[in-house]
C-alpha cells in the first residue's frame, strides 16, 4: 500500500512540475492570417490543439525563420513525437524555405503525422550520425483537398522510415520539387522499404510525381527489398478515372548489406498494381535510377519489380539506367557508367530548365537542387555535431 501511494505522489508531482514548453505562435491560423512559426515550442502548442480543432476548417501556418530543434535529442519535456490531424480539416504548413535543424524524433518518426496535408517549401536538415525525421506518417487527398509534398528538402539519417511519408493515400496528390539526400537504416529482416514512400494507394483524379529524387544509402537487414521510389503502388477504383505521371524524376541506390546477406532492390516501384475496374494510366517519362550493392543482391529490377493487371495503359519512354551486375529492367534501357554522364544519351530531356550535368563527370541532376549550406546553416550543423559526440560519449 504505501509503495503504492509513493508511486502515485511520484507520478503526481511529476506531472505538476512537468514544464509546459508550448509557446502559441502570432496568427490566427486562417490563409488570410497564418499562425507564423519561429520557434521549436510553436510545434509542441500545435500538438496540443489538434484535438480541438473543428474538422470543417482549414488551418495555415508559415514558418518565418531558420529552427534550432536541437533540444529534441535531450528528451524530456522536447521529447518528439509526430503532430497528427485525424479530424477531416486541411492542414497546411509553408516553411518558406526556412530550415529546420537537428529534429530528433521518436522511432519511426516524422514532422506531422496523418491527415490531410499539403507541405511545403519545408527544410529538414540533421547532423552527422543523428537520426531525422520523415516529412509525415499517412497523406491522405482528395477532390477539395489535394494533398501534396511540394519543394521539399530532407538531409540526414533517418530510422526505419521513407524520406517522404509511410503512406500517400487518396487523389488529386501532387509530389513536386521534392530532394533527398539522405542515409536510411532498416533494422528488421524480410522489410520491404522505399526511400520515398512505402505505399501508394491512388484512387482517380490526375496524380503526379515529378522533378523528385532520392540519392543516398541505404542499410538493410537479410531477406529484404528496397526500392527508390515505393514499395506498393495501387491505381484505380470502381468510380473513377485514375492517372498518374512520373516525371523528370531519379533514384541514386547505395545498398549495403552483410556480404552474405540475400537481398532485393528496385529502382522505382516495387509492385504496381493497376486495377481492372476502372480506366487506368500510369507514365513514366524522362528518369533515372542507379543502384550499387553488394554480391549477395539477389535481384535488381531498375523501375518496377512486378506488374499485375496490365489490361490498363502503361507508358514508359525517354527512361534510362545504370548497367550493374543483377541490376536490369525490361522497360527502360539500359547505358554503361560512362553513357549515363553524357548528356547525348538523355535524348529529348530539358536541360535548359529542368536538368543539368556534369559532362563526363556526373550523372543528371537538376538545376534546382540545393547548393550545400553556409553561413547559420554551418553554424547549427556544427553545434549539432558536438551534441551528438556528447552523446556518443556518454555511452
Amino acid at each position: 500500500m504505501k509503495k503504492a501511494l509513493a508511486l502515485f505522489l511520484l507520478i503526481a508531482c511529476t506531472s505538476l512540475f512537468a514544464e509546459d514548453v508550448s509557446v502559441k505562435p502570432a496568427g490566427e491560423g486562417t490563409a488570410e492570417s497564418p499562425y507564423l512559426f519561429d520557434s521549436l515550442e510553436n510545434f509542441f502548442w500545435l500538438r496540443k490543439q489538434t484535438s480541438e480543432m473543428d474538422p470543417n476548417v482549414p488551418v495555415y501556418c508559415k514558418q518565418i525563420k531558420d529552427i534550432d530543434a536541437s533540444a529534441t535529442q535531450q528528451g524530456g519535456d522536447y521529447a518528439w513525437s509526430d503532430i497528427n490531424f485525424s479530424q477531416n480539416n486541411l492542414f497546411v504548413y509553408d516553411g518558406q524555405e526556412y530550415t529546420i535543424y537537428g529534429l530528433e524524433p521518436n522511432e519511426k518518426g516524422a514532422l506531422f503525422g496523418t491527415g490531410y496535408m499539403q507541405l511545403k517549401n519545408i527544410r529538414i536538415q540533421g547532423a552527422e550520425g543523428i537520426k531525422t525525421c520523415a516529412l509525415a506518417k499517412n497523406l491522405s487527398s482528395d477532390k477539395s483537398r489535394n494533398g501534396c509534398f511540394e519543394n521539399c528538402y530532407i538531409k540526414g539519417l533517418l530510422v526505419e522510415t521513407p524520406a517522404l511519408a509511410d503512406t500517400v493515400r487518396g487523389m488529386f496528390i501532387k509530389i513536386e520539387d521534392c530532394i533527398v539526400e539522405a542515409d536510411i537504416e532498416i533494422k528488421n529482416e524480410k522489410t520491404s522499404s522505399g526511400a520515398l514512400i512505402n505505399f501508394m494507394y491512388i484512387k482517380g483524379g490526375t496524380n503526379s510525381v515529378r522533378k523528385t529524387c532520392f540519392k543516398g544509402k541505404v542499410k538493410t537487414k537479410p531477406l529484404s527489398h528496397v526500392c527508390g521510389l515505393t514499395v506498393t503502388l495501387t491505381l484505380g477504383s470502381v468510380l473513377n478515372n485514375t492517372e498518374l505521371k512520373i516525371e523528370d524524376c531519379y533514384t541514386d541506390l547505395t545498398v549495403e548489406c552483410d556480404p552474405d546477406d540475400r537481398h532485393t532492390v528496385t529502382g522505382l516501384i516495387g509492385a504496381a498494381d493497376m486495377s481492372i475496374y476502372s480506366n487506368v494510366v500510369l507514365s513514366i517519362e524522362r528518369c533515372y535510377t542507379t543502384c550499387e550493392a553488394s554480391e549477395s543482391m539477389d535481384y535488381g529490377a531498375a523501375y518496377i519489380y512486378q506488374l499485375t493487371n496490365t489490361v490498363n495503359t502503361l507508358n514508359i519512354k525517354g527512361c534510362y539506367y545504370r548497367e550493374a551486375p543483377h541490376f536490369t529492367d525490361d522497360y527502360a534501357i539500359g547505358k554503361t557508367d560512362e553513357e549515363m554522364k553524357q548528356q547525348a544519351t538523355f535524348e529529348n530531356w530539358d536541360f535548359e530548365n529542368v536538368w543539368d550535368i556534369d559532362e563526363g563527370k556526373t550523372m543528371p541532376y537538376f538545376i534546382s537542387e540545393l547548393p550545400e549550406p553556409t553561413g547559420m546553416a554551418i553554424m547549427f550543423l556544427m553545434l549539432l555535431v558536438k551534441i551528438g559526440d556528447s552523446k556518443i560519449t556518454k555511452k
